[in-house]
């Protein structure tokens, strides 16, 4: 990863601590003044997103550093451990908020959460929409899972705020319906629960080796097609490490070619492939004979020029 990305993430994740910051003293002080449950899980939601801030600006400092003797495939898994991260806090917060909640709900004194409360639910919903969006388009810039991530964790406390303004809304014209306060805490917890799940899965999938992307195989079957030079491709693996795919697959070619020659086909291939596929940044390829005997669907060809009758 470039000096410029690594900035760029440096950049993108203050401008966002930053604003946590601000949200999480606003909500959670006019939570506090206002009783509103909701608001002050949504506070702590808010707060959490600077401990995954903090992750991302220690850890971009390693998963961007090029690859060395003891990481020659680079330190892309350490984008991948602060995914996990995130995930884990994220989960944390969300099942702190939704215990509070349900033990608040058995309280006897409520409160009635006022327009102030509504107006901090508003702003943070702007706020963090916004932040979301250029989070986004930054993190596809540069391709980086984490700082994707960090942006749908701006979208989920965006959402989280969503049920905490319907909430004190509801609660201002049905103040007798004083349990609203708490089921909008609930609410927050399950949206902030789904966003962990959805940033845990793919690291612990890509942790396991798990195929990296289904749709490469078709795209490296399409190309390899479109070369006269490639009789087949077979034997596609693929893996994540950060937010790169590396590739390793078998290439045949005519077994009366030079070594030179096929060299020759396959670093044609592997650059073709590399500007293509945006995500892949390293391919392994073994050269293989094309013969008979390596198409076991039909073991008579008329490449081989020794057909038998069927």
């Amino acid at each position: 990863m470039s000096k410029t990305a690594v900035k760029l993430i440096q950049k993108v994740t203050w401008v966002g601590s930053i604003a946590n910051i601000a949200l999480a003293f606003i909500k959670i002080t006019i939570g506090k003044l206002t009783g509103s449950q909701a608001l002050i899980a949504d506070g702590v939601h808010s707060f959490s997103d600077l401990v995954t801030d903090t992750a991302i600006l220690i850890g971009s400092r390693y998963w961007t550093a090029p690859a060395d003797k003891e990481h020659p495939y680079g330190h892309g898994r350490f984008e991948t451990l602060t995914n996990i991260f995130i995930g884990f806090i994220l989960a944390i917060v969300g099942i702190g908020i939704g215990w509070d909640s349900l033990h608040s709900i058995n309280s006897k004194s409520h409160s009635e959460p006022g327009m102030l409360a509504f107006s901090a639910a508003v702003v943070s919903i702007v706020v963090k929409e916004v932040l979301y969006r250029w989070t986004v388009i930054q993190a596809k810039k540069i391709n980086s899972r984490a700082l994707y991530a960090n942006a749908w964790h701006h979208r989920s406390d965006a959402l989280s705020s969503l049920p905490v303004a319907i909430a004190v809304i509801a609660n201002y014209f049905f103040p007798t319906f004083h349990y609203l306060d708490q089921i909008a805490a609930l609410i927050v917890t399950a949206m902030i629960l789904k966003a962990s799940f959805e940033i845990l899965w793919p690291a612990i999938l890509e942790l396991t080796e798990a195929n990296a992307d289904s749709d490469i195989e078709k795209q490296i079957q399409a190309y390899a097609a479109e070369d006269k030079d490639i009789k087949e491709v077979h034997e596609i693996r693929s893996r994540r490490t950060g937010s790169i795919i590396l590739l390793d697959f078998h290439l045949l070619v005519d077994p009366e070619m030079t070594v030179d020659r096929a060299h020759n086909i396959t670093e044609k291939f592997t650059t073709h492939l590399l500007n293509e596929l945006d995500e892949v940044a390293d391919i392994i390829i073994h050269i293989e004979p094309y013969n008979c005997q390596e198409r076991m669907l039909n073991p008579c060809c008329d490449d081989c020029g020794d057909k038998k009758e069927l």
